[in-house]
């Protein structure tokens, strides 16, 4: 049986872990460089941090969790559990964690990866990288950046035990970190400015908390736990198909965010500065509750007025205005099309994926690239969305993985490697399905890249997706 390398100890990590594991295949070791799994949930704790997906969604088809405490999960819950899948699944003992895998070359004549790790080299036959399209935080090079005297940092780095009592917080940026922080904090800081570059659309997040009571039903009937997941899946594919094709349901959506709006706030100048101009999902639709009534309290200023430059003390705008602060905190996004960074994979020929993707990341189906056998790519381009749950896309992307690896074993093949024509007859397909999706409707968003590419987004519902994953094509893929 083959061996498997697994890059990234998050969610892909895990599942691929376990996923392989269950099928059979007992060699599979995975690499985190973090000092413990959890991925995104490891490192993002900043105060409010919660998953904007229904808990009974965002977990494990193989492993459903009855306990949530709420109907979207804080992250310390979302920690624990996957540390709880782990240690139910035994498999603890293949995770190598505080290690970092820094290359994987091909070896073409023993067919096999080499992998150069920050404890030394280590070999497999198959290897997958599940490293996530959301892990290297994004800090924009904004004018005296480095001279701020105070605490400054990335919301996705936040500092434990970090008090923000009586202090005045700049926060940069209103995307889907921002607009959990901002309520969270509210209460305890002296002054909160959040500076907004453009508004994004939101719905009603109607987060409640699940009881004892809820708990124990779902725990003594899981049929009630998989008809809501079932019914949150179903919800998310209605949403889905109205960024993607069915355009026509937008309207009920911005209906929808412009009462999330006006139900909050009373100023009708402020009403006017936080509604979005663009459509709604062109930027991610985002969920909330209480991020509106935040911004109405009286220690809290929105600023539109673009940042000029940060001084020692505070934030200066365009207008010429400095506003003192005391913590200086980034809600910028991350860097979304770099996917294996740093790492360095080299394929057939002394290919790099590097230099395969200069212009823009590209893969059959998110999971493959022609030239570099024997690689899967767990959440790689193009297997994004604007709704839906990236569990359900990374436990499809596992399947076509095994489904791959029995094909290769079933033809007594040692490697397989998609085919260049098929690749391309996808991409083709993919690309002329994104242009008529929301997120190339005109505005700026994370997806799109300057040259109006976008490796980001999947242009399909999600049972699509499990569909076309479902199945290995012999056309598809090359075995040898």
């Amino acid at each position: 049986m083959p061996s498997f390398a697994v890059v990234g100890g998050g969610f892909g990590g895990v599942a691929a872990l376990v996923m392989l594991r269950r099928a059979g295949y007992q060699d599979v070791t995975v690499f985190e460089k973090g000092e413990r799994i959890g991925g995104v949930w490891s490192h993002n704790r900043y105060p409010g941090a919660a998953c904007d997906i229904p808990s009974h969604l965002y977990e494990f088809s193989f492993a459903p969790n009855p306990r949530w405490s709420r109907r979207y999960a804080p992250q310390p819950e979302i920690q624990a559990y996957l540390e709880r899948v782990v240690r139910e699944h035994g498999v603890g003992d293949r995770i190598r964690t505080a290690t970092e895998v820094r290359s994987a070359v091909w070896d073409v004549a023993r067919r096999r990866w080499i992998l150069q790790t920050g404890a030394g080299a280590f070999e497999a036959d198959v290897l997958l990288c599940a490293c996530g399209q959301l892990s290297i935080p994004q800090i924009p090079d904004i004018p005296g950046r480095e001279d701020f005297a105070g605490p400054a940092f990335h919301t996705a780095r936040w500092p434990a035990g970090l008090d923000l009592a009586g202090r005045r917080v700049a926060m940069i940026g209103t995307g889907a970190s921002a607009i959990q922080v901002v309520p969270a904090i509210q209460p305890a800081v002296a002054q909160l400015d959040v500076y907004q570059r453009s508004p994004g659309w939101t719905i009603p997040r109607g987060d409640f908390a699940y009881g004892p009571r809820m708990q124990r039903l779902f725990e003594r009937f899981p049929a009630l736990q998989w008809l809501d997941r079932q019914a949150t899946f179903l919800f998310h594919e209605l949403g889905a198909a109205a960024l993607t094709g069915q355009r026509w349901l937008l309207p009920v959506l911005k209906a929808v965010g412009r009462w999330n709006i006006n139900r909050a706030i009373s100023d009708p100048t402020l009403r006017e500065r936080v509604t979005p101009g663009d459509e709604p999902g062109c930027k991610r639709i985002m969920l909330t509750d209480d991020f509106y009534p935040a911004l109405s309290q009286d220690n809290v200023e929105l600023v539109s007025d673009p940042i000029a430059g940060i001084t020692a003390s505070g934030v200066r705008t365009a207008d010429g205005r400095e506003r003192p602060v005391d913590v200086l905190v980034f809600a910028t996004g991350f860097h979304t099309h770099a996917f294996m960074a740093p790492m360095e994979i080299t394929g057939r020929e002394g290919r790099r994926l590097s230099e395969v993707w200069a212009q823009v990341p590209r893969a059959y189906l998110g999971l493959s690239v022609p030239g570099f056998p024997n690689l899967f790519l767990i959440y790689g381009p193009n297997t994004n969305g604007g709704t839906g749950s990236v569990i359900y896309t990374i436990e499809a992307g596992i399947q076509h993985v095994i489904a791959a690896v029995r094909e290769m074993e079933s033809r007594a093949g040692h490697s397989i490697e998609v085919r260049p024509q098929t690749a391309e007859a996808f991409d083709r397909e993919l690309r002329g399905r994104l242009a008529g999706t929301v997120w190339h409707s005109g505005c700026t968003n994370w997806y799109v890249d300057s040259h109006g590419n976008d490796p980001n987004q999947w242009p399909w519902t999600w049972s699509t997706y499990r569909r076309r994953t479902a199945r290995i094509s012999e056309a598809a893929y090359e075995v040898a």
